[in-house]
């Protein structure tokens, strides 16, 4: 855990203070998830069947293989 706490403070002595703001405010969200007991993003779309292979099969397809357009 210490290793996690020094590579934050050197990240957050380079982020210019004005952005230090939205830092702290995005901590205290995660605090609150965290302490109402709910699920990160990756758990909430890993307890969905098929979910994370869908994901890792999609990452693996090439762009070209996509369309420029949107039909819907």
């Amino acid at each position: 855990m210490l290793q996690v706490e020094r590579e934050l403070n050197s990240i957050i002595v380079d982020i210019p203070q004005k952005f230090r703001t939205t830092i702290l405010q995005y901590a205290k969200l995660i605090k609150l998830r965290a302490a109402k007991g709910e699920l990160t993003d990756t758990e909430y779309l890993d307890e969905i069947p098929g979910m994370t292979e869908s994901i890792l099969k999609e990452s693996n397809t090439d762009r070209s293989e996509y369309s420029e357009t949107l039909d819907w």
